[in-house]
């Protein structure tokens, strides 16, 4: 009975008179444009209207998104409440409360959404199947056309759209009430429903097609969801590994072990911040947002194409060099911090120049090998999570190509990464100064375009795939080459050891 009581005291709130009038407004637009643009004639029923309303973006990221995310922090500040943590004994417990508190208002929201989209169905055929005008696609019809391809009833459709949607309303509740339990402000939860409400319109109009775990509509729509992953399952699993996630982060922190993962951050922040930049390059594919791509190899040529004999792009050399410069930059760094001060703690330690930089070298070989490993293997994730293939047959000239693509991209990734550190380590050795290697690494970029290594003579760039051309042979005279300067390189290294010429 107490329940009950929630649900009538809820009911009868001011907010859901104006809640009705618009979403009757709406769904009675839906109504008048399929009165006027049902062209073909092909006939209707009740479910061809209530689902076109219910799967509206529109209305779930302008109007229900909002709402919600007003009236969910409203009750997350009022239910913030010290003596209620100390006798829930725990976060989670507090945020469970708040959801069962928010429940009758989930409940009157998706009630009154369904009686709403019904409402203005009525004078269409009542049926328990698809409608003819359902099952024929035409650009009108880009939301019960996909429906109907599942096989499943419209009541079980139904059904499956109120659970996935008010799923994500709560997964959206959990994580601004977890960001609140650890930031208890006024301006923290507004501008964590700010930053959804505004997140979630770019990633509904901005974000490319491509990128498809960050499209709200695939977590609110379920039309959009079996579109995007040709089944439900992937929307409600991800949505439940956020609530998971946001949960155990409360656990973690109110237990202190987030004051570790901050100190840990605040250490690796530069490699955090090189590897988001890689993986963002990776999932948007804006190398070749253009281009039609039908297997992930292509993925692997495209993302790292950096330049080719013809000329460049400059948006794509830049990411090129970000990926592959920006882990030298990183190397330089520790390199800097060895130089300056821990050098001799190491020759104490290993008693000699020639051991300490092989031990130096073991370790930097094996990050390139899991750098390069690792972009391959990301690189061929994303392609298979956007409907890539594996196979190999799907262009002629592609296939021919891939064993040049794997080896340019393999070992000649590790030869030209080897030989930017080798030429970082001699300016570092020679001047200690941190300024040096950032100009080293500048001349490296700029000696990498096709207008200056016409030739390719020079140890830049060289493992840009745009030089994986015609038969493909050509990526062994560049290992060759860069086999070369590796030789000159480690013999110029060999004379500073002999020498010792390094100052602190």
């Amino acid at each position: 009975m107490s329940y009950i009581k929630k649900l009538f005291d809820e009911f009868t709130t001011w907010k859901w008179s104006i809640f009705i009038i618009i979403i009757l407004l709406y769904g009675w637009s839906i109504r008048v444009t399929f009165a006027t643009n049902n062209l073909e004639q092909l006939p209707l029923n009740q479910w061809d209207i209530i689902f076109t309303f219910l799967s509206s973006p529109f209305l779930n990221i302008y109007f229900y998104l909002p709402f919600w995310l007003f009236f969910s922090s409203q009750l997350i500040i009022k239910e913030w409440d010290y003596t209620l943590l100390i006798r829930l004994k725990s976060f989670p417990k507090w945020i469970f409360h708040t959801i069962s508190r928010l429940s009758p208002m989930l409940f009157i929201f998706q009630t009154f959404s369904v009686m709403v989209s019904f409402l203005v169905a009525m004078g269409t055929p009542v049926e328990n199947e698809w409608s003819v005008w359902g099952m024929t696609y035409s650009p009108l019809n880009n939301v019960v056309f996909v429906l109907q391809g599942t096989g499943l009833s419209p009541w079980i459709i139904l059904l499956l759209q109120t659970a996935l949607l008010s799923l994500f309303l709560v997964t959206l509740h959990v994580v601004t009430a977890s960001i609140y339990a650890r930031f208890p402000r006024m301006n923290v939860i507004a501008g964590t429903s700010l930053f959804l409400f505004i997140g979630a319109i770019i990633s509904y109009k901005i974000f490319p097609a491509v990128f498809v775990l960050g499209n709200v509509t695939n977590y609110s729509i379920l039309s959009s969801a079996y579109s995007t992953f040709d089944s439900f399952l992937p929307s409600f699993i991800l949505l439940i590994l956020i609530i998971t996630i946001s949960l155990s982060l409360i656990v973690l922190w109110s237990k202190g072990f987030l004051q570790s993962l901050a100190i840990f951050l605040s250490d690796h922040y530069r490699f955090i911040i090189y590897s988001s930049i890689c993986l963002i390059g990776i999932f948007t594919q804006f190398t070749h947002s253009g281009l039609k791509v039908l297997h992930v190899w292509e993925n692997l040529y495209f993302n790292f194409y950096g330049v080719s004999k013809d000329g460049f792009s400059l948006y794509i050399y830049l990411y090129f060099c970000i990926v592959f410069l920006g882990f030298v930059y990183l190397f330089q760094l520790h390199l800097s911090n060895l130089l300056n001060g821990h050098i001799y703690y190491l020759m104490i330690r290993y008693k000699s120049f020639y051991r300490w930089f092989f031990q130096l070298m073991k370790r930097t070989i094996l990050s390139v090998i899991s750098l390069l490993l690792f972009l391959a293997f990301a690189t061929i994730l994303v392609g298979l999570i956007q409907g890539r293939t594996l196979a190999f047959d799907t262009t002629e000239s592609m296939t021919e190509l891939f064993p040049y693509i794997f080896y340019h991209f393999f070992m000649n990734g590790f030869l030209q990464m080897l030989n930017y550190i080798l030429i970082v380590f001699i300016v570092s050795w020679v001047w200690h100064e941190a300024m040096y290697s950032l100009i080293a690494l500048g001349v490296l970029a700029v000696a990498g375009l096709p207008i200056l290594n016409t030739n390719q003579w020079l140890p830049s760039g060289l493992n840009s795939m745009g030089y994986v051309t015609d038969d493909g042979t050509g990526v062994f005279s560049t290992s060759i080459v860069l086999l070369i300067y590796l030789l000159i390189e480690i013999g110029i290294i060999a004379y500073l050891f002999r020498k010792r010429k390094i100052s602190f």
